[in-house]
């Protein structure tokens, strides 16, 4: 499987434990790491959609300020930041449910 590079990685990946789907693309992902660290090792900034249809990118990093809220296995508005990896995780950004509905 052809994974996405890490080009913003702060250290670069030395294991790659498992590989999950950010919006389609594989990425490798070590244990331990949160869907944050993994998004943002992409350089992906614009993370979430807010029920006001605005798109925001993570704030606090620890769960205070839900500007990290993304799709994760077909669930809506879990927290990126506190929310470790796991193999073959779906995770989409840059969605959100607004009265049942989903924005694109």
């Amino acid at each position: 499987m052809n994974c996405l590079e890490r080009p913003f990685d702060i250290q670069p990946l030395v294991q790659a434990d498992m590989t999950v789907h950010i919006n389609g693309q594989a990425v490798s992902a070590a244990l331990g790491e949160t869907v944050l660290t993994v998004i943002q090792s992409l350089g992906v900034r614009q993370i979430a959609r807010n029920d006001h249809n605005q798109i925001s990118g993570a704030y606090c990093g620890m769960g205070v300020c839900q500007c990290c809220l993304v799709k994760i296995n077909g669930r809506h508005k879990r927290r990126a930041c506190q929310t470790v990896v796991r193999d073959g995780m779906q995770i989409e950004t840059q969605v959100n449910r607004v009265v049942g509905q989903e924005v694109v």
